[in-house]
This record gives C-alpha cells, structure tokens and sequence, in this order.
C-alpha cells in the first residue's frame, strides 16, 4: 500500500509519453511537446515519493535535498507544459530561480538551523505558490474554451491544497522535532500530517492525472476535426469545413445581411507555367494571408478549388461586401507576391452575392460563381456583385 502513490504517478508519466508518441503519428503538426513536460513532471513526483517512502538514501539530509528538488523539479515542469499547451513560455532564468530561490533555506534548515517544521512549511507553500503562480500567469485559460477553463481551476485547486492542508495537520510533526534525524525520518511517517499528505497527493495525482490526460484528449479530437476542415496547403477551410463552420455564423446572424463572395486568381494557370507549382503554391498561401488578415474573427474563408476561394461575411450587406472586396483586389495588385518578377502584376477577382433566408451555402455560391464569371469575361481584375451596376 506504500508505494501506490508512486505507481500511479509513473503510470500517469507513461501515459502522456504514449499519448505524446501517438500524437506524433496522427497529427501533422507536431505542437505536443508539452506532453512529454506533463509525463516529466508526474515521473518526478513519483520518485520524489519513493525517496521519502523508502527512505533512499537513508542519510536524512540527503533525503530531505533529493526529495525536495524532485518535488520542486516536478512543479516547475508542470508549469512548463501547461503553459507550452498554449505556445506559452518562460525563461530558463525563472526556473533555475525559483529552483533555488526554495531549494537554498531547504538546506539551511537542516544543516545549518535544523528545523523539521520550517521545511515543511517552505516546501509545501513553495510548491504551492508555484502552482498560485502559474495560475496567474494562465489567467487567459478562464476565459478560454471549456478545457481550457478546467485546466485554470485545477491549477487553482492544486495550488490551494498546499496552503490548506498543512496548517490542518503540521500539529502532530511538532512531537517528533527533538528526535534524532533518522528517527524522526521514520517517525514521521506515522504522524497524520504524513498520513494525509500521502492520501491527498494519491487523490490529487489520480485526479489531475485524469484531467490532464482528459484535457489532452478533447485538444487532440479539437486538432484532428482542425485537420480534417482546413486545406493543408494555405490554411483557409477547406469545402468541409465551410459547411461545418457555416451554420454558426448563420446562428448569429439570423437577423442581419450575410453575404457570400467567390473569387480567383486571374491567370493563375500562365504563373504555374511560368514559374512552377511551387511558385503557384506559394503565390495562394500569400493571397490566402492577405483574405484572412482582411476578414474579421467572425467571417470565414475557404479555398474550394485550386485557385478559388469563397468569403462568407457576417452582418454584411452586398453593398459593403462590395467595397470590401474592391479593397482586397487593391491591394492584391499593389502586392509584390515573392519569387515571381517584380514586372508581373497579380491580379484577382470577385463575385458577390447576398445570403438568402433558407438559401443553401452552394446555391449562393453557384449565383457569386456566375458572377464572378461575368467579371471575368469582362476583362478580369474586377468585382461584379448582385443588384450593382458594373
């Protein structure tokens, strides 16, 4: 019953390698490093535990130094892979601070002034200050997705047990502090404070453990749905992801103008022949940047063909969709695209038309397509919408 704690943390460590290694397999985009922050971290507590547990090294000052950079090691890189999960970072400087900013008066009081009480006290409010820390320093996962907002609370939790609990039972380490070092190791052990700190760092560990892994988990369904609704190439959804995001924004939109613009590349096939498709590739990744830096966070973007794409707008009418895209068409001409002669000037152009009530997306994008087609056909480098004279 001993080393259950430990066992279970380990097992947690090798679960966020496993998890980490199937990431690396599945997804294109390796952002999961942070897992194997996590798996560090839990391996860490868990030998942290086996020390003090088993007492190796039997030397008490040893034990007391090892064990407690191994919990200190533990949370610091906790920290390091919650804030990684959200490309999120520190510098090296603070870890390697806060390392010993608890690690040096760890030693001071037991080889110097020898003081079982303080070292607790420093230790646990140590380690929970880390995690208060780092909530802080995370405060934009409360206003995040669901995951994200259970990630911030079991921070807070994990950082509040530290200052809760040892107030509650630092009573019964008092009678053991005249004993000799090794017996008071050993005593220790048999004090209520010891008893439920092991009981509450098992629940605890197997609690976040579990949230970790869950949280984990629904990133990784997030990323592969992410994958499955966006073209690879430039970014922007793919026809996919266009149908699945499109019922959202028509949520919110119900009442107001939506409006639904086609537009391509003109002459894109003469640059894949002038320059190759590598030039071409980058040439839509670059016009794809400038569509998205154009939009706002509530419109959507997808390429649904080679050289085209499809603009849904929100609360926007035909009107102002026109002359937000003569704005794009501007500024795609006035663009030196890299790689393609500084003489040759890219140019595109667009179709508009507006949403209908119980209109089907591809119903409007057919009307924008032979919109954009007369566009075209008038000479190209021009936007045409619906019910505006050209």
């Amino acid at each position: 019953m001993t080393f259950i704690a430990p066992i279970l943390l380990a097992i947690f460590a090798l679960a966020f390698v496993g998890i980490w290694g199937a990431c690396r397999i599945i997804l294109t985009e390796h952002r999961y490093n942070f897992l194997l922050a996590y798996g560090a971290s839990f391996l860490a507590f868990s030998l942290a535990m086996l020390v003090q547990f088993a007492h190796m090294p039997d030397d008490a000052g040893y034990n007391a130094i090892i064990s407690g950079s191994l919990y200190i090691g533990a949370c610091l890189l906790l920290v390091k892979g919650i804030l990684g999960r959200s490309n999120r970072t520190l510098p090296a400087a603070f870890y390697a601070g806060v390392f010993f900013a608890i690690l040096v008066p760890l030693s001071y009081f037991y080889y110097i002034d020898r003081n079982l009480i303080a070292r607790i006290y420093l230790l646990n409010f140590g380690m929970g200050g880390i995690f208060l820390f780092l909530a802080a320093r995370a405060n934009f996962l409360r206003h995040g997705t669901v995951t994200d907002r259970i990630l911030f609370w079991l921070v807070v939790a994990l950082g509040l047990q530290f200052f809760v609990s040892i107030p509650l039972t630092i009573g019964s380490v008092t009678a053991i502090q005249h004993l000799p070092p090794v017996e008071r190791l050993r005593e220790l052990t048999t004090t209520s404070f010891w008893i439920w700190s092991k009981g509450s760092v098992t629940l605890l560990g197997a609690t976040i453990g579990l949230g970790l892994i869950t949280i984990s988990g629904a990133d990784i369904i997030t990323a592969l749905r992410g994958e499955r609704d966006t073209d690879p190439l430039t970014g922007a959804l793919n026809r996919r992801g266009l149908d699945t995001h499109l019922p959202q924004l028509l949520a919110r939109n119900n009442r107001a103008a939506v409006s639904v613009i086609v537009c391509d590349l003109d002459y894109f096939k003469s640059i894949n022949d002038t320059y190759g498709h590598a030039v071409g590739d980058a040439v839509l990744t670059h016009f794809t940047q400038i569509l998205k830096k154009s939009i706002r966070s509530t419109d959507l973007v997808a390429r649904i063909g080679g050289e085209e794409f499809v603009l849904v707008l929100a609360g926007m009418t035909v009107e102002n969709a026109y002359l937000f895209a003569e704005r794009i068409r501007k500024a795609v001409q006035s663009q030196h695209f890299e790689k393609v002669a500084p003489t040759q000037i890219i140019t595109c152009s667009f179709g508009i038309t507006g949403f209908r009530k119980h209109d089907d997306l591809w119903a409007a994008v057919k009307r924008a397509d032979g919109i954009l087609y007369a566009a075209k056909k008038a000479g190209r480098n021009r936007t045409y919408a619906e019910g505006i004279a050209a």
